[in-house]
This record gives C-alpha cells, structure tokens and sequence, in this order.
C-alpha cells in the first residue's frame, strides 16, 4: 500500500471513529519522509545575467546585448532551468510588463543603456562545481541569443506565461512550468 492510500485509509477509519463507529477505528502512526530537491538554483538574477552578457560578448561576430534582449533571454533562460530540472534558475520575479517578461531588478541596473548594448566590463560568475547551470545557459543561448530583441518580444507575446499575466503582476512558476513542459 503507498502513503496515499494508507493516509486515505488512516482519514478514513479517523472520520467513522468520529461519527462514533470506533469498530473500525485502530491505532495508526503514518510516517511520511519525502527528500525534497530544491525548488531553486538559489542564483542571483544578476548573476545569470552576467554571464549572460560575458558569454555573448565573448563570441566573435556577435553584437553586444541590449537591456531589452538580456530580459527575454533571462525569461528563457528560468523556463528552460524549471523544463529540464524542476528548478527555477534565479529567485527573482519575472513580470509581465509591455514588451514582455521582465525581471525588474536586472532592468533597473541596466536601464541606463536604453536601446544601446550594454557595454561595461562584467567579470564571469562562477557557479561553483554545477555544470547543470552553464549547460542550460549555453543552450539557451544558442537557441534563443541568435533572434534580435524586437523577435523575442513577439515570441514571448505569443506564449501564455505573459499573455495570461495581467500587466505588471508576476508571472508565476506554474504558468512557466506548464508552457514549457510541452
């Protein structure tokens, strides 16, 4: 028997014991032990943007990142993590604003460039011993940096995490997760 239907039958026997049928009632202990994996990488969304941009802007004939792609990228980059490791990558919100998924934070840091590619001397976040994070960035990257940010709006546009997100409310892990299982 699982630990479902053992609780089951435990709520069972407990509901007849209380309407005062105690023929069926006996002493039961249910222990329930689940380990639970984290429900996140526990990064910082600037460090996830970081090597973001030091990635792109280490590969040759590649134009630097602006504000506005580097958000679209971190919204593939947190439903790619949560698709393939059950993980939210960064702990940080994504919101849903105008042009798409935004993590406010990050936006704020670099706001300051505009439509301009951001263009700063950013050192490489090291992850530690988790191959798991750069995998996933790279892929991501490779799937989704070779659009320009203007397609990536769209494609975000078309995709029900934000378009079932009233504007600037936060677009939650459930919504993501259920997309991008598919």
């Amino acid at each position: 028997m699982g630990v479902y239907e053992s609780i089951m039958n435990g709520l069972g026997e407990a509901l007849e014991y209380a309407k005062g049928d105690t023929s069926k009632a006996r002493e039961t202990t249910v222990t329930v032990t689940q380990t639970q994996e984290p429900s996140s990488f526990g990064l910082s969304a600037f460090d996830v943007a970081k090597w973001l941009i030091v990635y792109n802007n280490s590969r040759a004939n590649t134009d630097l990142l602006t504000s506005l792609k580097l958000q679209k990228l971190l919204y593939y980059a947190q439903g790619i993590a949560i698709k393939y490791t059950g993980k939210s990558l960064f702990n940080e919100n994504l919101v849903a604003w105008d042009l798409g998924p935004v993590v406010p934070e990050v936006y704020n840091r670099y706001k300051k460039y505009g439509k301009n590619p951001i263009n700063e001397s950013i050192t490489m976040p090291n992850f530690g011993d988790n191959n798991d994070i750069e995998v996933i960035l790279k892929d991501v990257y490779e799937d989704y940096g070779q659009y320009s940010a203007f397609k990536l709006v769209e494609m975000t546009h078309n995709e029900t995490p934000w378009k079932e997100t009233p504007k600037n409310n936060v677009i939650s892990i459930d919504k993501m997760r259920n997309f991008f299982a598919r």
